[in-house]
C-alpha cells in the first residue's frame, strides 16, 4: 500500500503537528534553497525537523536547487549535510529539479550532489516534474525518484519510480492552507531503520580511518619521441623539452577522470579512459596535431578516499622558461568548461596534474 506523505516548507507557516500527525505516514521537509548560506535555509526548517522528531514521524528531506555549476552543487550538498545533522531520518535526501535554465549539465551536477550525500552515509533522491525526467534526466538511474505530476495515475514509465506527488492543493488539518500530497510506494522507514538502503547511515569514523588516497597517473606522447613513460602526481612531470605533445592519458587509482584537449583549432571529445589501444576513449589527441590546451575533472570515490579531491594541473607552452598558472577542476557542466590550461595556437610541451 502506498504510504500518504506531505512535503511542506515555510509556506505552510507554522503547522500544528499534533493535529497533522494521525492523518499522514511521513514527511519530506525542505531544509532550503540553493548554497550553503544559512540565510537560505528554510525558517521552518528546524521547527519541522524537530516536532517531527518529538512525535516520532518519519521524515526525510529536499533542498530546491539552483546549481548551474560543480562548485554550486556541491555548495548544495553541504548545505542539506550542514542541516540534517544530528536528526535520523527515515526517508531520502531529494534533489528538486525544477528552476527553469538548470537543464543543462543537471544529470552530471545531481550526480555529484548524490556522490556527496551517499558519502555522508545518506539516501539521496531526486524529485523532478513529469517534462524533466522524460526530458531532461536520463542518466540519473542509480537514484529513488519523486515525480510531480498532478493527474489521476503518474504516467512515468521509467526505472525507480517510488513517488509520485500527485496534488499540490492537499488538506490536512493543523496545516493552514493547500499542502502537497504524494504517494510513497517504497517503504523508507523499513528499509534505512533495517540497513537495508544502500547509504542508509552515516559512515563511522572507523571507516573513514580505513580509505586510501587516490592516486592519479598520466603519460603523454610526443611528435618526434613517440609514448613516453607514465609518471603520477607525486613526481615530476610528462613531456619532453621543446618536443610538442599530440597525445594524452590520464588514470584514476580510484573514481573517475575527465578530459579533453584542444588541438588543430577544435576541442576535441571528452574521454575518461587511460589506454593507448582505446582509440575511442583511452586517450585525448589524435596522434598528429599539437595539442594546447587541456581541462581536466576528477570525480572523488568518496566511500573509499574519506574526502574529496580535486585534479589540479598545469602546462608548460612552447619556448616558455615557466609553467603557466595551475587550473583546479574544470567544470564541465558550465558549457565549454569554465577553466583551461594552455594558450590557444600555442602547443605546450610538458603537464604536471595532481590530486589534492
Amino acid at each position: 500500500m502506498a504510504k500518504k506523505i506531505i512535503d511542506v516548507s515555510e509556506h505552510q507557516g507554522i503547522i500544528d503537528w499534533n493535529r497533522a500527525k494521525s492523518q499522514i505516514d511521513g514527511a519530506i521537509l525542505r531544509v532550503g534553497y540553493g548554497d550553503n548560506i544559512s540565510s537560505q535555509d528554510d525558517w521552518t526548517w528546524k521547527r519541522n525537523a524537530d516536532e517531527c522528531t518529538r512525535l516520532g514521524i518519519p521524515f526525510g528531506v529536499y533542498i530546491y536547487s539552483y546549481a548551474t555549476s560543480m562548485a554550486q552543487a556541491d555548495s548544495e550538498a553541504q548545505h542539506a549535510l550542514r542541516c540534517i545533522k544530528g536528526y535520523k531520518l527515515s526517508y531520502p535526501v531529494y534533489l528538486d529539479l525544477e528552476e527553469p535554465g538548470t537543464q543543462s549539465g543537471a544529470v552530471q551536477r545531481a550526480n555529484r550532489f548524490g556522490d556527496i550525500i551517499e558519502g555522508a552515509g545518506y539516501m539521496c533522491g531526486v524529485y523532478a516534474n513529469l517534462n524533466w525526467w522524460n526530458n531532461y534526466l536520463s542518466g540519473l538511474e542509480r537514484f529513488t525518484k519523486w515525480i510531480a505530476q498532478y493527474n489521476n495515475t503518474c504516467d512515468y514509465t521509467g526505472s525507480n519510480k517510488d513517488a509520485w506527488q500527485y496534488t499540490s492543493s492537499g488538506r490536512i488539518v493543523g496545516i493552514a492552507g493547500n499542502v502537497d500530497m504524494n504517494h510513497f510506494y517504497r517503504d523508507f522507514p523499513k528499509e534505512i531503520s533495517g540497513g537495508k538502503a544502500s547509504a542508509s547511515k552515516p559512515a563511522s569514523a572507523a571507516a573513514v580511518q580505513k580509505v586510501t588516497a587516490p592516486k592519479i597517473i598520466y603519460g603523454v606522447k610526443t611528435l618526434h619521441h613517440g609514448i613516453l613513460h607514465d609518471v603520477d602526481g607525486e613526481n615530476g612531470f610528462a613531456g619532453y623539452a621543446n618536443d610538442a605533445i599530440v597525445a594524452i592519458k590520464i588514470g584514476v587509482t580510484q573514481g573517475r577522470v575527465e578530459y579533453r584537449v584542444h588541438c588543430d583549432g577544435r576541442w576535441l571529445k571528452k574521454v575518461s579512459g587511460a589506454n593507448w589501444k582505446d582509440y575511442t576513449n583511452g586517450y585525448a589527441g589524435d596522434d598528429v596535431h599539437s595539442i594546447d590546451a587541456i581541462q581536466i575533472y576528477y570525480y572523488t570515490d568518496i566511500n573509499k578516499a574519506g574526502k574529496y579531491y580535486s585534479a589540479v594541473y598545469k602546462v608548460k607552452p612552447f619556448d616558455r622558461g615557466s609553467y603557466l598558472s595551475a587550473i583546479t577542476d574544470t567544470d564541465f557542466s558550465n558549457g565549454d568548461g569554465n577553466k583551461t590550461a594552455g594558450i590557444f595556437g600555442t602547443p605546450f610541451t610538458q603537464l604536471v596534474i595532481c590530486l589534492k
